[in-house]
């Protein structure tokens, strides 16, 4: 009797030790916000029924309110783990403008589920494994949704910067003209991906805010296109003006490309600026060619002229090749330059022939004095007025005087001593 008094007295104090146990974990727990309604009811039966000295009752219910306890906390604080990641994604998400109604229904759905709870082994408990499944459901679409949001969203920043650069950028057209003709497309494309993050549509979000990005770099590439071939234009067309060039197409383009850009049609501005600084590359060229060609031309008629010669066809050429430069008829002047140069070279081969002509009949006539021919100065004579004309220019004249002198000579075989064979 007294072992079985001993015995029972081991067996009340572990029933004891376990209800002890089960509570101070309950106390520990309660500091959390795990529902342990069902493991305290469990500790509440345990202990009555150690009060019944059913000592195997207290013990497996002090047990099984234990594990009970530890399961909810572990099942609690996964679920709310969960809970705070899904917050920090709907908190991130409105700070992104997106709308966040999706986990917030989560929220609630999961909290509604722990509280109907679910039956385990004949007991009612919280259902925070259904609130978790519930949560990180949502905690990986949230993840996906917030990763394409957040990329949208730096899609939008982007394009706003390259707005931005666009809008500083602008020297040339008043900054209101430049916001509502240039920028309000690129405004209202992100306006559009705004709207449409907010309202969960990312894929459009995107789209309308890379449309933005790439038209504003596109447009700001036009516009320091446009102002290059200006600036070229511009000094193109003062060096020709400097030079007493005209540039007529090019300056009718650059003040169509300068009209252009003002009013914001930035493209179409590029184009016929890039085409005034072609046309005045093109007139510079030309002009100075032709400016060439006039002036080697008039330096050879100048030296004709200093050397005593002078060419009607020539100076004509000449004059009407001044006339064109100055008139912008760069083709023109080229041409009429070259036919000057042509006709100058053909006065100087006559110029050269004649004189070599010259040369060889005053030759002649010292032949024929030497064998003592009697018509000999008749010849000279000749040969000097062919000589006096020909320092006069007058190449017609002396050319036939020269003549005469041969046909006074005559034929070779004729050329006898003394003249008796001069002929009538």
């Amino acid at each position: 009797m007294a072992e079985r008094t001993r015995l029972f007295g081991k067996r009340a104090a572990e029933a004891e030790e376990a209800i002890a146990r089960a509570e101070a974990l309950l106390d520990v727990l309660r500091l959390s916000k795990v529902n342990l309604s069902a493991a305290i009811h469990l500790v509440a039966e345990s202990r009555a029924a150690w009060g019944r000295k059913d000592l195997d009752s207290a013990l497996r219910l002090a047990a099984r309110a234990e594990r009970l306890a530890s399961t909810l906390e572990g099942r609690h604080r996964g679920a709310q783990n969960a809970l705070n990641a899904l917050r920090a994604i709907s908190d991130k998400a409105r700070q992104l403008g997106v709308q966040a109604r999706e986990f917030d229904d989560a929220l609630v759905a999961a909290r509604r589920v722990a509280r109907e709870g679910t039956v385990e082994d004949g007991i009612t408990i919280p259902n925070y494994l259904q609130a978790r499944t519930i949560l990180d459901a949502a905690l990986a679409r949230g993840s996906d949704l917030l990763r394409r949001a957040e990329a949208a969203a730096n899609q939008i920043f982007t394009a706003e910067l390259a707005l931005d650069a666009l809008k500083d950028a602008n020297g040339t057209v008043d900054h209101a003209e430049f916001e509502r003709l240039v920028l309000g497309g690129g405004r209202a494309l992100i306006e559009r991906a705004k709207q449409a993050l907010a309202n969960g549509n990312l894929d459009e979000a995107d789209v309308a805010g890379r449309r933005a990005e790439e038209g504003a770099k596109k447009t700001l590439l036009a516009y320091q296109d446009a102002i290059g071939a200006l600036s070229a234009t511009e000094r193109t067309i003062s060096d020709l003006r400097s030079e007493g060039a005209l540039a007529v197409a090019a300056d009718r383009l650059l003040e169509q490309g300068q009209l252009l850009l003002h009013h914001g049609k930035i493209a179409e501005a590029r184009d016929i600026l890039e085409k005034a600084a072609q046309e005045s590359h093109r007139v510079a060229i030309d002009s100075r060619r032709a400016a060439k060609s006039v002036a080697e031309a008039e330096e050879s008629l100048s030296a004709l002229t200093r050397a005593g010669f002078f060419t009607d066809e020539g100076n004509r050429a000449i004059r009407d090749a001044k006339r064109a430069l100055a008139e912008g008829r760069y083709d023109r002047a080229e041409e009429l330059a070259a036919e000057a140069r042509r006709a100058l070279g053909k006065r100087q081969e006559v110029r050269d022939r004649l004189a070599r002509t010259i040369e060889e009949t005053k030759r002649k006539v010292v032949e024929l004095r030497a064998v003592g021919t009697d018509y000999a100065n008749d010849v000279e004579e000749m040969v000097l007025r062919a000589e006096r004309e020909f320092e006069n220019g007058d190449f017609a004249t002396s050319s036939e005087d020269l003549k005469i002198a041969t046909l006074l000579m005559g034929p070779p075989s004729n050329r006898t001593p003394h003249g008796k064979g001069r002929p009538a």
